[in-house]
């Protein structure tokens, strides 16, 4: 990281025990060690937030970058297209369905009217008179 071998290293430990004394020197390291921990778990926690910044933002990238797709997805614009030009279909097929299933009404208080009935065929013949021509009736005169 520094870049210091071990000779360096050596040359700094005979520094520190002329100077600290052989006494003192594991109190000075312990707590070197602890300043070092400290500052390690606060680089790590930085770290970790700035991870999770770039994660969030990438997140969001990411989210945005599918809902463009998904917006541009050629089976959707198909479905949409075809549910649209759909509609006016079922708004005729729904009329004719609802005019099929109400009974219609010729009054206008709401009531229905029967239907007419058929005449059966016994019937037209009688009520239907004969006509004479002219010769049939001048030759039963004379």
């Amino acid at each position: 990281m520094f870049d210091i071998g071990w000779t360096e290293i050596l040359v700094i430990a005979v520094v520190a025990i002329i100077i600290v004394g052989p006494k003192e020197l594991p109190r000075m390291l312990r707590t070197l060690g602890r300043y070092a921990g400290q500052l390690r778990r606060t680089a790590g926690e930085f770290r970790s937030q700035f991870d999770d910044a770039i994660r969030d933002s990438e997140l969001d990238e990411l989210r945005s970058t599918l809902q463009d797709t998904s917006d541009l997805n050629p089976i959707n614009q198909i479905r949409d297209s075809i549910t649209d030009s759909m509609a006016p279909l079922k708004e005729s097929a729904d009329g004719i369905k609802s005019s099929i299933e109400t009974p219609q009404s010729a009054g206008d208080d709401g009531s229905e009217e029967p239907a007419p009935k058929k005449k059966t065929a016994a019937k037209s013949r009688k009520s239907k008179p004969k006509k004479q021509t002219s010769a049939a009736t001048s030759g039963s005169e004379g």
